[in-house]
């Protein structure tokens, strides 16, 4: 045997471990060898393999793996559709989560805009993840967790239930829903609605989901459009033969 595989490798300790030495163990978080003392077999979710492949098995990590894991394991640092969007179409769970999310992000819309009392209260009730209202894509690793245990939809269905109640009630919050202007029904509508209600993604109005399956185009991005179009030939033909246009006095006749 070489002197070099004598040695062995040499972990984060400095301590000689290979196969003449103590035996080696493998963390999958760091993708490092550590000795039997800084690796105890500690089991956690590697976060990059419930990212990349929706991996909710539990690997063997070493000491200072797990202690940095467990001190980020509350801490909103992933975000899904910027490291793997493709997710939501993979995890039916967690694409549940994002549409209870997108709805609870438009309800925060209306809280927020009513009594200090109430924006307090959605507070209270989301404390401390405030970021599920804000970021809808951002996740913490104890978030995908509950995702997986079953235990994230449950919870964000009781704030829906607590907010949507409390729009349906309030006088100021209930007066800013929208008409479908595909039907002109005079029931009014609300974005976080999501099986009655779509949402134009370029304006934000709001329209029975219906009326947006038939294909019609959004009555507010044509009048934008048409508002941004430039004025035609004739427009500005008609705007250039006005008699207060200083071009007319080239035919007039001098005195």
């Amino acid at each position: 045997m070489s002197q070099e595989m004598d040695v062995g490798i040499r972990t984060r300790c400095q301590k000689p471990v290979g196969l003449s030495q103590e035996k080696a163990k493998f963390c999958y978080y760091s993708g490092r060898y550590y000795c039997q003392t800084c690796h105890q077999d500690s089991l956690f979710i590697i976060p990059a393999r419930l990212l990349h492949n929706w991996d909710t098995n539990r690997y063997k990590v070493s000491k200072q793996a797990k202690e940095f894991l467990e001190f980020v394991y509350e801490e909103p640092l992933l975000d899904v559709k910027q490291l793997n969007p493709c997710l939501y179409q993979h995890c039916e769970a967690l694409a549940t989560v994002l549409t209870l999310r997108q709805r609870l992000q438009s309800l925060r819309a209306y809280l927020f805009s009513c009594r200090a009392a109430i924006a307090e209260d959605l507070r209270r009730r989301m404390f401390p993840r405030e970021y599920l209202l804000q970021h809808i894509h951002l996740y913490s690793v104890a978030d995908l967790q509950q995702v997986i245990d079953g235990k994230l939809a449950p919870f964000l269905l009781k704030v829906i239930k607590f907010a949507s109640s409390h729009v349906y009630s309030c006088s100021l919050c209930s007066e800013k829903g929208f008409i479908c202007e595909l039907c002109q029904n005079s029931q009014v509508i609300y974005p976080f609605q999501e099986s009655a209600s779509k949402r134009c993604e370029s304006c934000g109005a709001v329209f029975h989901a219906e009326c947006w399956q038939r294909g019609q185009p959004c009555p507010r991005c044509v009048r934008r459009e048409l508002h941004q179009k430039p004025a035609s030939f004739w427009s500005q033909l008609d705007a250039d033969d006005s008699p207060n246009n200083s071009a007319l006095g080239y035919f007039e006749m001098g005195n």
